[in-house]
Order: structure tokens, then C-alpha cells, then sequence
């Protein structure tokens, strides 16, 4: 079997946001009307920015540009990287010395505007006459607090379905309908789960799932949930909801897919979302759910699989709910340059600038009409989008995970029953609830 490394942010995997009880500070108002320069902006000034490192060569060439249309501002570039970002952005948004614009996870922005870190930009849109209508609509809730805006939506995408097509022509399925309902896919999943060689071993498998890793699993588990109508916790984040039908429902799911029908290889007990992309370049497996990023690995390691995407089933009408987060630009509220750190954030907020600097989706509903985006393998990752829900984000979530995962673990490797299993669960995140 080939081995291939590849890189690439799992978006919809990653939570850790530190909420915190402080009171939201007053919207702050723009200095000046930001639709006409100030002219206090007219004298030079200099604001800082901090750019992730995958995003530095495109963010070089726009500060050029930026810097050619607002000839008074010039812009320093500090480069984060992602082992680090998290703990550096919370400390300098909690001192004196926080930098104008700070590029973030999309995820993380609720929380830091429930502190009264960010600077309120309600009146900056307004005032630029920015639609918040051609925003990705699952990109707003991740980008706002109590009804306003705190953050630029500006990278923003969730995982989809990929398959081959081949698989599917072979065991006399359709390769152009894609399973739209959780039973329809789990009959798919038996059609496509077959001795290829005829030595009476299983060796292609219906569908994968990244059992092996703990964030990757439980992403699984809980998007199953909300796919069947449930949720983590009650609307107040004060109960843990996994044990309700729904939850009952997804984890055996994907009990039945591993130990019932075994339409899932037992690799996937040892299998990340990377493992499964590997698993899938091999041909080891014919379905399996990932971002869009991962086309072009599939394309490099496998230029013969005929890939097919489409977007998650649902329970009837309708597309099924993925994992969304992403990127974005905020203000800090400490920031002394606002109206001029404004100008860089609307400059890079564009539709054509934001959709040349993110390595995926741009957040804007009208940078999908750059050329890039005319593939027709991305279409459903973009239709996808409007059915996404964040992920969790609660200060204790990293404890709460783990418990998760052991469950789930038990049930898939030790046969616990489901329903004690899902009540140990909920015992156990309804502590950390508590103290979070």
C-alpha cells in the first residue's frame, strides 16, 4: 500500500475556544466615518497584522496592493503558525500591546467578543456598504455575538462526500445518484463491500470512517448526531443531549457499518482522515468524508480513480449537516489604529481578494464565480456550506472529547451497550458543564 503525508487544517475537527463570563464592552463606534478618509488618516500611519503562515506569500502580495490604494498606510506582517496562534492571539488580546488586524479561526470569535476583546464592527460594515447577505450563511453565527458582527468572514468551508465512481459502475450502481438518505447510503455501503479477487477475503469496503484518532472520531460522531436531528448539548449549553435517540441512533450507525455489516474496514479503528485518504488512493475503500483539499492528494497519488463528491445525506428532504469553521479578520478592541486597520480588513475581505488568498472557500457567495471555483468536484462542497453548523466550543471541550472518544471506544472495541454507554457520556460532560 502507498504512503503519502499529507498537510492540511481539518477545519471542522478543531475546538478550544476559552469562553469566559466577562461582559460584553459597548459596540465601539468608528472613529471617523469610514466611508470618506479621516483626516486625521491622512497624516501616515502604520498598523500591524498577524497572517498564518500558509496564508504569508498571497498576504505579501496583497499588502502591496493594499499599500498602493491607501498610500498613508503602511502594514507589518507578523507571521503565526498554528501550534501556536491559539495561546499567542488570547494573550495579546488580553494586554496592551495587540496588533491591529489578527487573521483567526472563525470558531473563536464569539468567545473573544463575549470578553470584549474585538472591536464591535456593525457600524464598519454599514458604513461600507458591505451586503452580509453574500456571506456563506453558516459563516455569520461563527463571525458574531449578541446580534453583531466581530469578525470578517473570509476562509470558510466544511467536508463532503467523495467516492469512486468505478466502484460504483462495478457493483451496478448509478455513479451519478449518490445515496441522498442515511439507509439508502448504508445499502450503497453492502453493494460496495465485495471480494475483489475472489480468495474469499473482503478486500473493498463500502465505507470508511476515521475511528483511530480521537478529534477526528468524535467530529464523526456528533455530525452523525446532528444529521439525525440531535445535538450535543440543550440550546443553554447546560445538559448534554448526546444520549437522546438521535445520539442512539449515530453511534450505532456506525457500530452496525463496523461490527454488523462490516462494510467498514477494522483498519478504520486504527485510521485518521488522513489514513482514510490513503485508504482510498489503495482502493481499499469506495466512500469516505473529507475537504475538499483532499482532491488534488487523490489526483497526485491516484490519477486513475474516477473521484465523484456530493453532499452528505439527509433524512429525506433536503441535504444532511456538515462541520463548518474557517477563517477570519477581526479588530482588536485595544487596537489604536481602527479605522485605518478597517480599510486593510475590508481590502481583504473582497470577494476577488479573499478568494485568492484562501487555500479552500472564500466565505463571500460571489468569489464562487472566480475561475478557480468552476470545478464541478467542488460544487457540492459549496452547496454543502449552508447546511454547516461549528463545531463545539466550549472551555472544557478537550476533557469533554476525550470522554467522548472513550466511549465510543468501548462500544465499537468492547460491545458496551450503546445506551449505558451514551449515559456514561453524558454523566461525564454534564460535570465538565458545570465547571465550564
Amino acid at each position: 500500500m502507498k504512503k503519502i503525508g499529507i498537510c492540511f487544517i481539518v477545519l471542522f475537527l478543531m475546538s478550544g475556544v476559552i469562553l469566559s463570563g466577562c461582559s460584553p464592552k459597548t459596540a465601539t463606534e468608528p472613529l471617523t466615518d469610514v466611508s470618506e478618509p479621516a483626516e486625521a488618516e491622512q497624516e501616515p500611519v502604520t498598523i500591524k497584522w498577524w497572517v498564518p503562515n500558509w496564508d504569508e506569500e498571497v498576504a505579501k502580495v496583497l499588502v502591496s496592493e493594499f499599500e498602493a490604494e491607501n498610500p498613508n498606510i503602511k502594514v507589518e506582517m507578523t507571521i503565526t503558525t498554528w501550534d501556536t496562534m491559539e495561546g499567542q492571539i488570547r494573550t495579546a488580546l488580553h494586554g496592551d500591546n495587540a496588533p491591529d488586524v489578527i487573521t483567526d479561526l472563525e470558531s473563536r470569535t464569539p468567545a473573544y467578543a463575549e470578553q470584549g476583546l474585538l472591536t464591535n464592527l456593525d457600524p464598519y460594515f454599514e458604513a461600507s456598504g458591505i451586503d452580509v447577505e453574500d456571506f456563506v450563511s453558516s459563516a455569520i453565527p461563527l463571525n458574531s455575538y449578541d446580534g453583531s458582527m466581530y469578525g470578517m468572514p473570509m476562509r470558510h468551508d466544511g467536508p463532503a462526500m467523495i467516492y469512486n465512481k468505478d466502484m460504483f459502475e462495478a457493483a451496478g450502481l448509478d455513479p451519478d445518484a449518490f445515496p441522498t438518505t442515511w439507509e439508502e447510503l448504508e445499502e450503497v455501503a453492502k453493494a460496495l463491500t465485495v471480494d475483489t479477487d475472489g480468495d474469499g477475503v473482503i478486500d473493498q469496503y463500502g465505507l470508511g470512517w476515521p475511528l483511530g484518532n480521537e478529534g477526528n472520531a468524535v467530529v464523526r460522531f456528533y455530525q452523525l448526531t446532528y444529521n439525525f436531528g440531535g445535538s450535543i448539548t440543550n440550546a443553554e449549553g447546560t445538559k448534554c443531549e448526546l444520549n437522546s435517540d438521535a445520539g442512539k441512533t449515530a453511534l450505532e450507525y456506525i457500530y452496525n457499518n463496523l461490527n454488523v455489516d462490516e462494510v467498514t474496514p477494522k483498519s478504520a479503528l486504527e485510521s485518521d482522515n488522513t489514513g482514510l485518504t490513503n485508504l482510498f488512493i489503495n482502493k481499499k475503500i469506495a466512500i469516505y468524508s473529507n475537504g475538499a483539499y483532499d482532491l488534488s492528494v487523490i489526483r497526485e497519488g491516484a490519477p486513475d480513480i474516477n473521484i465523484g463528491t456530493a453532499t452528505y445525506p439527509g433524512l429525506g428532504e433536503g441535504i444532511g449537516v456538515t462541520i463548518v469553521n474557517g477563517f477570519n479578520l477581526y479588530i482588536p478592541e485595544k487596537s489604536n489604529n481602527k479605522d485605518a486597520a478597517w480599510k486593510l480588513v475590508e481590502f481583504v475581505g473582497r470577494a476577488e481578494n479573499s478568494g485568492r488568498l484562501t487555500t479552500t472557500f472564500p466565505a463571500r457567495k460571489s468569489a464562487f464565480e472566480l475561475e478557480r471555483y468552476n470545478d464541478p468536484l467542488l460544487a457540492p462542497f459549496i452547496e454543502q456550506m449552508d447546511s454547516g453548523k461549528a463545531g463545539p466550543t466550549y472551555k472544557n471541550w478537550s476533557q469533554m472529547q476525550a470522554e467522548i472518544y472513550n466511549q465510543i471506544q468501548q462500544v465499537l472495541l468492547n460491545n458496551k451497550d450503546i445506551t449505558t454507554a451514551l449515559n456514561d457520556m453524558c454523566t461525564t460532560v454534564d460535570t465538565l458543564l458545570v465547571s465550564d
